[in-house]
């Protein structure tokens, strides 16, 4: 049988971890939606409102979300400025889409360079001092 004082020591070292692990949690998920710089070269991010857009000439429509990572923290302040401008061209590239042209993994990566590349233009910035790649976050066709 195991002493008292030897239990609660265990209990206690447990509950330390514990405490360790979901701390160490919590503030990574807080680094990394604070748009501060990861290790690593995960760069600076910027997270969009979900898009739900009709498809192109079919009855199916998109429903995505998607963080767009930065060169620098000046692009997330000119992001903020031209939103509407952003979320606009945005719109037009995936409304544009059919359900074939990006349901494969090729499709969805060449949907990540044509919104990078629009969003680049739109903010007149290059890809390396612009929006450096997009992640979605959630993407469903219906």
């Amino acid at each position: 049988m195991t002493p008292p004082r030897l239990h609660k020591n265990l209990l206690l070292n447990l509950l330390y971890i514990i405490l360790i692990c979901l701390s160490s949690t919590l503030s990574g998920s807080a680094f990394a939606n604070s748009g501060a710089k990861e290790g690593g070269g995960g760069g600076n991010m910027t997270k969009l409102e979900a898009f739900t857009v009709n498809l192109s000439t079919s009855e199916k429509y998109l429903q995505v979300s998607m963080t767009l990572q930065l060169a620098n923290p000046e692009i997330a302040e000119k992001i903020k400025v031209y939103l509407p401008v952003v979320r606009h061209v945005i719109l037009v590239s995936l409304s544009g889409k059919e359900p074939g042209d990006i349901l494969s993994s090729a499709g969805k990566k060449e949907l990540i360079e044509e919104i990078r590349d629009t969003v680049n233009k739109a903010l007149d910035v290059k890809e390396h001092d612009g929006v450096t790649n997009i992640f979605f976050e959630n993407f469903v066709i219906q």
